[in-house]
């Protein structure tokens, strides 16, 4: 997918995740995502909880 937009944290330390990411992980709002951190780039996934 490479390089889509950059996005500014807000002084709650929130950010927006971009519709093009959202659609990528077919995620909405009060959907989970998942953070990992592997040689120095950060990886965002769809949380899928197994329930």
């Amino acid at each position: 997918m490479g390089t889509l937009t950059n996005t500014k944290i807000s002084e709650k330390n929130l950010t927006t995740v971009p519709k093009p990411v959202r659609n990528f992980l077919d995620v909405g709002a009060g959907d989970r995502v998942e953070w990992q951190v592997e040689d120095g780039k950060i990886i965002v996934e769809k949380f899928e909880s197994g329930e």
